[in-house]
């Protein structure tokens, strides 16, 4: 009786599907680790306007000065209160 022949044909479905579950878990892990180090899409360069509270308190800030709800003087001093370190 010969050992390799044990499973019959009935065994070899089981590889293929091994292989497949094998080069999908490969597929997804890659996509996994290149949208883990891909950037975020907003530029850090570290200052203190990368906040993005921050840029939202400056945005509120141009758009009162836009509508004229406050001076320059009052916009400058602000501006330079929020971008204290």
């Amino acid at each position: 009786m010969m050992m390799e022949h044990i499973w019959g044909w009935g065994g070899m479905w089981f590889g293929w599907l091994l292989m497949l579950g094998f080069a999908v878990a490969v597929v997804v892990l890659m996509v996994w680790l290149i949208r883990l180090s891909a950037p975020t899409g907003r530029l850090n360069t570290g200052g203190s306007e990368s906040d993005p509270q921050l840029q939202s308190a400056l945005e509120i800030l141009q758009a009162r000065y836009a509508r004229g709800e406050i001076s320059k003087e009052e916009y400058l001093d602000v501006r330079a209160t929020l971008l204290l370190p």
